[in-house]
């Protein structure tokens, strides 16, 4: 018989998790402060001992990965554009699922000891890799430039002290920052000398700024017509990411000003303090202190647009000085501070910190309206509202808006059963070639989107108690997938064939640019036929198929 699993939702972000750890480039460097090595070079490959922590809290790995470094030219000016050819060993992680088409980022950040101190970032273009499963991972050798400081002189030596790989799963950006903790050297060298241009100026607001806000930077000695592009970097030079920019209206004049503004990311991926802006033009780079401020001063502050009114009023609810880009959750409550569901409405506050909503009193049982921040008991904010009743003559008529607003939901699957039976085969009589059908499995997308689908399976070798093995590809599968009623989108079946290691399609969904999205219920099921070698050990037999939804 065939028995079969599916990983859980958690289950395969865990997996992602470990693909971004798996796929960070651990460098070799030594830690701030210390010294390089004497033996000088334009490239190096050491294996020092690195500490990595994975997003969303899934865990930490510590271990050695050796890295190679290729520094070009030997001899720059001050200023000087050096290329860096990266080579990462095999990563101290494996990824627990396979996975395919992996957007990933990776970035180095490089100490300068010697004729230069700070830290600069090289950062590779983004690829896609396919990732196995339980295999160290290996990234492909990766390349990018960085600028000496203008007031560099003499010898520059480099030392890796940081990596980070930004990894693109279900439509988020994923962090694994690796920091070199032990067994650190420099890894490669560079002589400045000549005179260098002109140094560009950069200018940044000094109040704080807010994330998902645009910010001001202004400046002047740049490169006439050039193409400037912001970064957010650590205090120090290090850590540099455009990403951090959700985009930018910066243009170089004829006479080398920089103008325009470029606008952070939201706040989970710019937390509060210090930075440094760094803007880059080709030929051309500087930097300006930032600091990033999610909350104005001030406490959180609720207030209703009217205290009072019979059943059926609408009100607005507004705040301020909340965490901006947080869903702010406004609830009625009864005499016991119990709270009244069926009353809830959601919103998500500005880039200012502030949010307003329409609340309906839907019962007489309402004496105060309630908000607070992402379910966090700290942030409860409670205003009084007194119900009244009608009376008297007068009469009049009113009108009600009546809204509702509609969340995005998950992509999710369930299946009929976990057991398919083969049936018994005896061997010498027929063609050995049994017939069964995979249990149904219903995938649903909830989410309003137009990314697709992709549901996919793998299968284990056959194995009895004794040792006995009938291999996976005896087993050929006819995968057929339809759309429920009011559904949006066609799948797409898999071509019928045999099952094994590699990941075989079952039912997919293809992004339709002819429509805003597509989802609803879609059922997938296969036919299944198992063909018993002629030369097989009598036994009881099991295999494990796994389906993968992304």
């Amino acid at each position: 018989m065939i028995r079969r699993r599916r990983p859980g939702v958690i289950g395969l972000l865990a997996a992602c998790f470990v693909l971004s750890l798996s796929s960070v480039g651990v460098a070799a460097g030594f830690p701030v402060g210390s010294s390089p090595s004497a033996d000088v070079r334009a490239s190096g490959t050491v294996a020092p001992t690195v500490h990595c922590v994975l997003p969303a809290g899934q865990g930490e790995a510590t271990g050695p990965q050796e890295m190679t470094v290729e520094l070009s030219p030997d001899v720059v000016a001050p200023g000087g554009r050096v290329h860096a050819k990266v080579t990462l060993g095999p990563s101290p992680a494996t990824s627990q699922i396979p996975l395919q088409d992996v957007p990933t980022i990776p970035s180095i950040d490089l100490a300068m000891t010697g004729g230069a101190t700070g830290t600069v970032t090289v950062r590779g273009a983004e690829f896609t890799m396919d990732v196995p499963a339980g295999t160290p991972i290996e990234l492909p050798p990766y390349e990018g430039d960085f600028l000496v400081p203008v007031d560099a002189s003499g010898t520059v030596s480099f030392a890796p002290v940081r990596t980070l790989t930004q990894t693109k799963v279900l439509g988020s950006v994923f962090e694994t920052p690796c920091d070199v903790v032990g067994g650190g050297a420099t890894i490669g060298a560079v002589t400045v000398e000549g005179a260098g241009s002109e140094p560009a100026t950069l200018t940044a607001p000094t109040d704080a700024v807010r994330p998902n806000t645009p910010v001001a930077l202004g400046g002047s000695g740049w490169t006439p017509g050039g193409t400037p592009v912001p970064s957010l970097c650590a205090v120090g030079g290090g850590g540099c990411d455009p990403l951090k920019f959700g985009g930018h209206t910066l243009t170089i004049d004829s006479y080398g000003t920089l103008h325009g503004t470029a606008t952070l990311a939201p706040a989970g991926a710019v937390p509060d303090g210090r930075y440094e802006v760094k803007v880059n033009d080709g030929t051309k780079e500087a930097t300006a202190p930032l600091t990033v401020e999610a909350v104005a001063a001030g406490d959180r502050e609720i207030a209703l647009s009217r205290n009072s009114g019979p059943v059926g009023t609408v009100i607005t609810v507004s705040g301020r000085n909340y965490n901006p880009d947080r869903w702010i959750n406004v609830i009625g409550l009864d005499a016991a501070g119990a709270g009244i569901d069926d009353s809830a409405v959601y919103v998500k506050s500005g880039p200012d910190g502030t949010f307003a909503v329409e609340f309906t009193v839907i019962s007489d049982a309402v004496v105060a309206v309630q908000a607070d921040e992402g379910n966090d008991p700290a942030t409860v904010r409670t205003v009084p509202f007194t119900v009244s009743t009608g009376g008297g003559g007068g009469g009049g008529s009113a009108d009600q808006k009546l809204r509702t607003s509609v969340r995005a939901g998950t992509l999710s699957m369930v299946q009929d059963g976990d057991v398919v039976d083969f049936g018994t085969t005896v061997l010498g009589t027929g063609s050995g070639v049994q017939r069964s059908r995979l249990n149904r499995v219903e995938v649903e997308d909830a989410r309003g989107v137009d990314s697709g689908w992709s549901l996919t399976a793998t299968l284990t070798d056959f194995t009895s108690a004794d040792g006995g093995t009938v291999p996976a590809g005896a087993v050929r599968w006819t995968p057929v997938c339809t759309a429920r009623s009011g559904s949006v989108g066609a799948p797409v079946a898999g071509s019928p064939a045999a099952l094994g290691g590699e990941a075989a399609s079952l039912c997919r969904m293809d992004p339709d640019g002819s429509r805003p999205f597509t989802g609803g219920r879609f059922d997938a099921d296969a036919d299944l036929t198992l063909t018993v070698p002629g030369f097989t050990r009598p036994g009881e037999y099991s295999a494990t198929l796994t389906l993968t939804l992304l």
